[in-house]
């Protein structure tokens, strides 16, 4: 878990860089962004059946994206 919180950190950290310079292209809702980073850094470090995974994971980023 300590790789992936680091990930997120990171990702965190690049969407409030993003979103402070003024940088963004589109709205960007940080809350929903975020739960996207956590889902991507848990994909990630994750050996267990990429393929599946990753198709779960497109699955919910639409859903977080939508709702």
């Amino acid at each position: 878990m300590a790789i992936q919180d680091e990930m997120f950190k990171l990702i965190e950290q690049e969407i409030n860089q993003t979103i402070e310079a003024g940088k963004e292209r589109v709205l960007v809702n940080n809350e929903k962004a975020k739960q996207v980073a956590r889902m991507l850094t848990s994909l990630s470090t994750d050996i267990a059946d990429a393929e599946s995974l990753t198709n779960q994971y497109i699955a919910n980023i639409k859903n977080i994206c939508n709702s």
